[in-house]
């Protein structure tokens, strides 16, 4: 299949055509091959969803990658600051956050530059920007970021979190189930509490946002908040079925989904979307259980592996324990959705 073509809102496009060249390279030098990095931020959300401007470009490398070493005084032989500058940018490096943020325009333009893993250690991709093939983060790493600085209230945050409910339920559903269900609900009242301030900032933070994607200012915190309590899981099972994995979920927002997972991907699926962070703190945890349903796949047995609801972990299993499941083979035979096989015993 060929990699989707992805073209960013024009603001950020434009500065990327101008700085790829030279960011590419001396990234390059530094770490002494091609260089690695990911695209990320609010204009791959604008390319996939056409609902606004972005005027940011946001890139991600390994963690391990020496940026510090892009600074002329830490190396002498970096350009990455003359060519910069010489291109209308601003460049300053905090060594605390391994971090380069480079403005442009008087600040209405910027590159963030950051070494760091995505929370999410899976979903990147390939697509094709511009005619190059570039790896993208997810829709669902993005927006789990984004509600990392939650507290800021950045209103192209609160913009991004309210459309993706209709843009990309998914995404959203897995970046908020990532975090515990107290921190998402905390999150959801800062944004209502907020929607004054928010508000007052929407007219100048948001450009090119055609009639049908708009949100009155007014109703923008409400309607963020409103997608992330709506997103939440009210219900979440994980069963194996004819030599697949079945993943059920259920939120205020859509109803009742249910996807199949190939075992052979388990482990890249559910840390992609979010499964892995979900069941941190939930029973036995995501290796646990993806070890099980695999062991479950490979002899064909149908049996439910998990299950939680909104009030907290009602049944799961795994090769050596479980919880409100008896492990004879009869019982797991029966119908993974069946009130008998998840026995609140």
């Amino acid at each position: 299949m060929s990699a989707p073509v992805l073209t960013l809102p024009a603001p950020a496009a434009e500065l990327w055509n101008r700085i790829a060249p030279a960011v590419r390279d001396e990234i390059g030098r530094i770490t002494g091959g091609e260089p690695q990095y990911a695209i990320g931020g609010g204009s791959i959300l604008a390319a996939r969803w056409k609902h606004r401007h972005s005027y940011d470009v946001d890139l991600v490398v390994p963690p391990d990658t020496p940026l510090g070493m892009l600074a002329t005084a830490n190396n002498p032989a970096s350009q990455f600051e003359p060519r910069l500058r010489a291109l209308g940018g601003t460049p300053t490096f905090s060594s605390e956050l391994g971090m380069w943020r480079v403005s442009f325009d008087r600040d209405e333009r910027k590159l963030d530059l950051w070494a760091t893993a995505p929370l999410f250690g899976a979903g990147e991709r390939a697509s094709t920007i511009d005619g190059r093939l570039e790896t993208v983060l997810s829709s669902a790493q993005i927006l789990r970021g984004k509600l990392e600085r939650s507290e800021e209230h950045l209103t192209r945050d609160v913009y991004d979190i309210a459309k993706a409910s209709d843009k990309e339920p998914e995404a959203l559903e897995a970046a908020i189930n990532a975090i515990s269900r107290e921190l998402a609900e905390g999150i959801a009242q800062s944004f209502h509490w907020a929607s004054p301030t928010i508000a007052a900032e929407a007219e100048d933070a948001l450009g090119g946002v055609s009639p049908e994607e708009r949100i009155e200012g007014k109703h923008l915190g409400i309607r963020a908040a409103h997608a992330v309590s709506e997103a939440l899981y009210t219900l979440c099972r994980i069963a194996t079925r004819g030599g697949a994995i079945e993943i059920t979920t259920r939120t205020g927002a859509r109803g009742e989904s249910m996807r199949r997972i190939d075992p052979a991907n388990a482990e890249h699926d559910f840390e992609a979307a979010g499964l892995n962070a979900y069941l941190h703190t939930r029973g036995p945890g995501g290796k646990a259980l993806v070890d099980y349903a695999r062991t479950a796949c490979r002899a064909n047995r149908d049996s439910l592996v998990f299950e939680a609801d909104a009030e907290g972990v009602r049944a799961w299993r795994t090769a050596t324990a479980a919880m409100n499941l008896s492990s004879g083979a009869a019982n797991e035979q029966r119908d993974p959705g069946s009130p008998r096989s998840a026995g609140r015993g």
